[in-house]
């Protein structure tokens, strides 16, 4: 990690009664890696785009079509962005994936006043303008595909190649990111 960055980020929190970082960037850049790191340093709390994933039965060929249809930003939008934003305690429902069911309410420490947004699709233009910094990987391709290979099945790779990579490569496409607003990591 860039030393300089734990830095930025606690200046920007003393300014900022609750400040929202998004960290957003490619499968396997290292972003839940970092976030968990700055959570510590910064005393923060990490909720996951992957953990809002859309359910199966809204999946629907129409939004699909949309780059970054598949994140359920309006409930991330809903039960943790604009509740933090308006100084309030995010009561929020992570979705598991693999048994398509929303899994019990839980809540961010009170003793928080750093919330980190970490996955792709955290810069989607109804997310940005709530986010008083915005993070972005810039881990090369190669490492990335590396990462991907030691960590996933055979199977789950060939998903990440088939579906997940092109999915996020054309959000990242359709929204120009990373953008000037961005700080490359």
């Amino acid at each position: 990690m860039d030393k300089a960055l734990p830095d930025i980020l606690r200046k920007a929190a003393e300014k900022e009664k609750r400040l929202l970082i998004t960290l957003d960037g490619p499968c396997a850049s290292g972003k839940t890696t970092l976030a968990r790191a700055l959570a510590q340093e910064l005393n923060a709390f990490v909720v996951h785009t992957d953990d809002f994933v859309v359910p199966h039965a809204q999946k629907t060929p129409e939004r699909l079509a949309i780059p970054g249809g598949n994140c359920d930003a309006e409930r991330l939008l809903r039960e943790v962005i604009i509740p933090w934003k308006q100084g309030q305690t995010p009561v929020f429902q992570r979705y598991d994936f693999h048994h398509d069911c929303l899994l019990p309410p839980e809540t961010p420490s009170p003793d928080h006043h750093v919330l980190i947004l970490e996955g792709s699709y955290c810069n989607l233009p109804c997310i940005r303008p709530y986010a008083d910094l915005r993070l972005f990987m810039t881990t090369p391709e190669k490492t990335r595909l590396e990462r991907l290979r030691r960590r996933e099945s055979p199977a789950s790779l060939q998903l990440f190649y088939d579906r997940w990579i092109p999915l996020e490569n054309a959000y990242f496409a359709v929204y120009g990111l990373p953008d000037d607003g961005c700080i490359l990591v």
